[in-house]
């Protein structure tokens, strides 16, 4: 019953923008191109985004580099699109008015709320059951508060056309099945997900390859081959773009985008710095994650078996967004590429919870919802416009497409 509330709230808080802000304003930016893979894979069967171009305009030049057969390919991956598919034939279906197209595509995003809280309460049940001990009885309200104080409720209501309220949502139950002990045939199929949503999720596999370095001699063959499983599973998450670059070759970029001109490693430290403090900083916009990033250092010897992994595919996460040219991710309401991680903060903070007496417990709990007031505040002021979103001088979607449609052009 609570979770049909969250979902509830989120449909109604969508519609409430759609209404107020503009119908567009959940597409707007990059989601720009996730709605036309999205409507290409609706309505035209493939992932060929040339009629939706025509129709949509290309608004940041991503589809000046065509295969070789014509085909302009998704430039972000499909997994976003993929949600936004059942809203779109819903609206269809349903012969309401296309100034709603992008309202019922991005409904998935705005439900998504509601898998959150429950992947991270799950999470936090998993934990009290290997420690082998009561669940705690606020696991609910630190759920909650991770997730409202977080990225989560502006990519979720507000830019819901982007891919972070799903990867959020996807990676929480990914978290949930790493901490659960699941199988590997289920761990490798969510992590197929998340990577079918973001590529960068497959950082997440740095997980069971430290439960495999720490097994006892005596369990490693069982480990080995359990990490094994997963990877296998959960390398069809790559499936489509593999499938895109090989049977429509040709273009500069492809379908996987990750190529030596996305990287830069240059003053690597003070971007390190920058992914946790900067303009867009996962502390300076998430402060309860500096919290829970404490609570992950600080955990009890029976939380560590979990503890450890989530600093490790956390740690890693942010390497990999600290070396990329677009450190700030462009113009964001906070970390939005570190959305993933989520459910792994809301560990943390129940280990903090974990450590502190009555009292202290109570006063988490009350700067838990300070923070959240906060944090929904300034979702609101961002959706209205008052609350400046921009990235640093030189790092906005505008001129990463330049470089992108240069390169295209120059092709040859």
């Amino acid at each position: 019953m609570i979770a049909l509330g969250w979902a509830l709230v989120g449909l109604l808080a969508l519609i409430v923008v759609a209404r107020v802000v503009g119908p567009t304003y959940a597409v707007a930016g990059d989601a720009h191109y996730v709605f036309a893979a999205a409507r290409s894979l609706a309505f035209d069967g493939d992932l060929d985004l040339t009629n939706q171009y025509w129709r949509m305009g290309d608004r940041w030049g991503l589809g000046r580099d065509p295969a070789l057969d014509g085909w302009r390919l998704p430039p972000r991956e499909i997994g976003a699109s993929l949600a936004m598919v059942p809203g779109l034939l819903v609206h269809h279906l349903a012969g309401i008015g296309p100034a709603w197209e992008p309202t019922f595509a991005s409904a998935f995003a705005a439900l998504s709320l509601a898998g959150l809280w429950l992947g991270c309460l799950a999470c936090l049940d998993a934990c009290d059951d290997r420690a082998g001990r009561a669940r705690d009885p606020a696991r609910g309200w630190l759920a909650a508060a991770i997730v409202l104080a977080s990225v989560a409720p502006f990519y979720a209501i507000g830019r819901s056309g982007y891919s972070h309220a799903p990867d959020a949502l996807a990676c929480a139950w990914l978290t949930w099945a790493l901490v659960a002990r699941r199988g590997p045939a289920l761990i490798g199929a969510l992590l197929a997900c998340t990577v079918l949503i973001r590529m960068q999720n497959l950082l997440w596999l740095l997980w069971p390859l430290l439960e495999l370095a720490r097994a006892p001699a005596e369990q490693r063959r069982g480990e080995l081959a359990r990490s094994c499983g997963i990877a296998a599973v959960a390398c069809l998450g790559l499936a489509p773009q593999i499938w895109l670059a090989l049977a429509h070759p040709g273009s500069v970029h492809g379908a996987i985008r990750w190529d030596a001109s996305f990287f830069d490693l240059d003053a690597l430290g003070r971007d390190l710095v920058r992914v946790l403090f900067g303009v867009h900083g996962l502390i300076r916009w998430t402060p309860l994650a500096g919290l829970a990033l404490i609570g992950l250092s600080w955990a009890s010897p029976e939380r560590r078996a979990i503890a450890w992994p989530s600093l490790l595919v956390i740690a890693a996460l942010v390497l990999l967004c600290a070396s990329v040219r677009d450190v700030e991710g462009g113009d964001a309401f906070g970390a939005r590429r570190l959305a993933g991680i989520v459910a792994l903060l809301g560990i943390g903070l129940s280990s903090v919870h974990d450590r502190l007496a009555l009292a202290g417990r109570r006063v988490l709990l009350g700067a838990c919802w300070v923070a959240v007031a906060i944090n929904l505040g300034l979702v609101t002021l961002a959706i209205a416009g008052r609350l400046s979103l921009a990235s640093p001088a030189g790092e906005s979607y505008s001129s990463a497409a330049e470089s992108y449609s240069s390169a295209a052009e120059n092709r040859g």
